[in-house]
């Protein structure tokens, strides 16, 4: 969960995975939660209100009810603004979708983990390699190579630095001079085309979505790692595993529950009265390939002994 503002009117946040998705979904009950949102317009057009198109409005709604749906949460409740006050609204609570919870709710104090992705960016030209890495939407700055006339020396010695990290990669600038560099590493990196380079690159970068997809294959790859672990569970010992609906009869023995995003309807109950417990909570894309062996299980709990 990315924290963007805290202060005594409320907190400003972003859900960065399902995970997170859950932690509100537990606790948003009668919050008071404010959110870009598309709104109907209403037009007076011969003395008579007719509805217009749905412009982006930010809105804030007293919870009422809530539902999961799948990877996203949809919520209603009364407009407590000034604009269009009392009326009722439902917008959805979505991963990397900022949003206000203005309720002073003490949980918050516990609030999950921010993601600690990082990524190496080496925004390059002709004339400057300027490394940095990216994390949590803020960069730091690496190293520079100066090409000082040399071209094919200055591609391999920015190659050899990138040849050597274990990070993902984003290359990125205008021109070719990207493409040739990369044609010299012989590992999976992702490719931006820019049009300026120096700092306009890096706040042009920053708005486009490439570092977006970059942490996507990373959240996806956490998440393979994690149904995973559950299926050597599965297989090595059956005897602390336990799935369907027998999670419920074993509830107060599960340290981890991992179920499909999906199924969480179904499930609620159990997921509730597991957090109580301190059960650690995965809750995974069932869409995802990786996801595909453990579907028939739909929700399976590691035991403690």
């Amino acid at each position: 969960m990315k924290i963007l503002k805290r202060d005594k009117e409320g907190i400003t946040i972003i859900p960065e995975n399902l995970n997170d998705l859950w932690f509100l979904y537990n606790r948003i009950d009668n919050s008071v939660i404010e959110q870009k949102t598309l709104r109907t317009k209403s037009i007076s057009r011969g003395g008579e209100i007719v509805k217009g198109k749905k412009v982006p409005q930010i809105v804030a709604i007293k919870i009422e009810k809530k539902k999961w749906e799948r990877n996203k949460i949809r919520v209603t409740g009364k407009i407590v603004s000034e604009k269009d006050k009392n009326k009722y609204h439902s917008f959805n609570l979505e991963i990397d979708k900022k949003l206000v919870i203005f309720t002073e709710n003490h949980f918050f104090k516990l609030k999950p983990k921010e993601e600690n992705y990082e990524i190496l960016i080496c925004l390059i030209d002709k004339k400057l390699a300027d490394l940095r890495i990216y994390k949590s939407g803020k960069l730091r700055e690496v190293k520079k190579i100066n090409s000082k006339g040399r071209e094919n020396e200055f591609y391999k010695e920015v190659a050899n630095i990138l040849k050597k990290e274990n990070r993902k990669i984003l290359l990125a600038g205008p021109g070719n001079t990207k493409d040739k560099v990369a044609k010299l590493l012989n590992k999976e990196i992702v490719i931006d085309n820019l049009s300026s380079s120096g700092e306009k690159g890096f706040k042009e970068l920053l708005k486009r979505g490439s570092i977006r997809k970059i942490i996507e294959k990373l959240r996806d790859e956490q998440e393979e790692k994690t149904v995973k672990k559950f299926l050597v569970e599965i297989k090595k010992n059956q005897n602390k595993v336990c799935y369907g609906s027998s999670v419920e009869t074993q509830i107060e023995r599960i340290k981890e529950i991992l179920v499909l995003s999906s199924l969480v309807p179904k499930y609620e109950k159990i997921l509730f009265e597991a957090e109580k417990n301190g059960t650690k909570i995965y809750i995974v894309d069932d869409e995802k390939e990786y996801c595909r062996e453990i579907r028939v299980f739909e929700i399976i709990g590691i035991c403690w002994y």
